[in-house]
């Protein structure tokens, strides 16, 4: 018997159409959707097996979502790492702000650089030092080291701060040999000769001091010296 022209052909569209439209019918059959999913997963095992143009990528994606979740948790142990190293520094920068202010005269304050800081921030040396050049370098008191602005400039190379191992005029600055330095000058918006004076901190191992290090704590204990400096050479003008 032939076929009716006029009987309609379903597509899987249509049949997809209806499904989504009468969702009822799913619940009155259904032995329908069972017979559906287990064909379902009889065809993709067969097709995972058989064709060999076909990839698993399960194991890969697993192994990557491993990785990136051990990257990750390194990546926390790190940032854990630097905010405690953070904390370090702050909390040694608070000691060493208690013994600037501490300090009642320049021979105190002196002794509170070269002698105290090494000892809070683990350093090989501390020291201020004064271009020699300064009008008022011979009349301070003992304790502040003088040198040529040559040399100092040359240490710095012209820079207001230098990070790293030391260069021949640096080490000729130190009083002990040290495998890293940092060299600070004390802000320049101070009159002289407190403009005149750079901060010296010489390290204990080349990781010390770094041109990659933060520079902002040096930079403050630098601010906070000279303005310290600044009242006790004002203190000291004031005296009859």
């Amino acid at each position: 018997m032939a076929k009716n022209k006029d009987t309609p052909s379903l597509s899987k569209a249509d049949i997809v159409k209806y499904l989504t439209e009468h969702p009822d019918c799913l619940t009155e059959r259904p032995d329908v959707l069972e017979k559906c999913f287990a064909a379902t997963k009889s065809k993709t095992a067969t097709t995972l097996l058989d064709n060999p143009k076909i990839v698993n990528l399960g194991p890969t994606l697993a192994k990557r979502a491993r990785n990136e979740a051990r990257r990750l948790s390194l990546a926390n142990k790190s940032l854990l790492h630097v905010a405690s190293e953070n904390i370090v520094s702050w909390r040694r920068l608070h000691h060493a702000t208690l013994g600037l202010l501490a300090s009642n005269d320049l021979a105190e304050l002196y002794h509170v650089i070269s002698k105290e800081f090494p000892v809070i921030f683990d350093l090989k040396q501390c020291a201020l030092i004064i271009e020699a050049e300064a009008q008022i370098a011979d009349t301070l008191p003992a304790g502040l080291d003088t040198h040529p602005t040559s040399q100092i400039r040359a240490a710095l190379l012209d820079r207001s701060l230098f990070l790293g191992a030391p260069n021949k005029a640096a080490l000729s600055l130190l009083n002990y040999d040290a495998p890293s330095v940092a060299l600070v000058r004390l802000p320049d918006r101070l009159l002289a000769p407190v403009s005149k004076c750079v901060l010296l901190l010489g390290g204990k191992s080349t990781t010390s001091f770094q041109p990659t290090l933060g520079s902002d704590l040096l930079v403050l204990l630098a601010e906070m010296i000279g303005v310290t400096l600044a009242a006790r050479l004002e203190s000291l003008a004031s005296k009859p």
